[in-house]
């Protein structure tokens, strides 16, 4: 099953039924909906993309492919919040399984949070964020996705729209800056894997003691973007200014 940006359209139209065991309360306004996908990797160094899709170590076990998260932003009609809440349910469709969502996974989404509610020079506590991941498999863990959920929840804010073939990986703290993280090679060979033709990454991380990028984006046909800021990379993934 090969996993691309195209997926993304599915999602929007699954997303009542995936995030309805969530319970939202003192609504102030509509609620928004989005989805987006998001990249993280398990398993043994050393990946290389098998034919489904999916990213696997030289001994063919897969260690990953890209998960989507599908964010519900709703404004509280009290400043209560932030209200993050997770759906961990089972339900999915086909291979696109209810993930179990690591505690630093949700540490992450709160600092996403917060990062995404001052972006739009709004109030943190009047948020209430349901999240839902859904993934090939695979649990989703780590602080990685957390550039992707915070920009998600902007768009959902605002109304726009993520551009097709755009993905990030990136930790983002409460003040909106994207820091380092790790695994970037394999990172790279499941966005290409899937479909992607635009990876952005933290700055600085393109060439490290550890590789270089360049050659292997040029390889697999994929452009390497650094950013540093979430408004920069909005940008990128939406053509709109932030």
């Amino acid at each position: 099953m090969r996993l691309g940006p195209f997926t993304m359209r599915l999602f929007p139209l699954l997303a009542i039924a995936l995030l309805s065991s969530g319970t939202v309360v003192g609504a102030a306004d509509r609620s928004y909906l989005i989805t987006i996908p998001t990249l993280s990797v398990s398993g043994p160094e050393g990946a290389v993309s098998s034919p489904e899709g999916a990213v696997s170590s030289p001994e063919g076990k897969p260690i990953g492919a890209p998960s989507y998260t599908i964010i519900q932003v709703v404004r509280l009609s009290q400043p209560v919040g932030p209200e993050i809440l997770f759906n961990e349910g089972p339900r999915g469709l086909g291979a696109f399984k209810g993930s179990v969502l690591g505690a630093d996974w949700k540490e992450a989404a709160r600092k996403a949070t917060v990062a995404a509610s001052s972006a739009v020079g709004e109030d943190p506590r009047t948020w209430q964020v349901t999240l839902k991941g859904a993934s090939y498999g695979y649990p989703m863990y780590g602080p990685s996705a957390s550039a992707a959920l915070a920009i998600a929840m902007v768009v959902a804010r605002r109304g726009d729209t993520l551009l097709p073939g755009v993905v990030i990986t990136g930790a983002v703290d409460p003040e909106g800056q994207i820091s380092a993280v790790g695994r970037l090679p394999e990172k790279i060979r499941m966005a290409a894997a899937a479909g992607f033709s635009t990876i952005l990454i933290p700055s600085g991380q393109t060439r490290t003691p550890d590789w270089d990028l360049g050659l292997l984006a040029k390889s697999l046909n994929l452009t390497v973007l650094e950013v540093s800021t979430i408004k920069e990379a909005y940008a990128w993934m939406t053509g709109q200014g932030l």
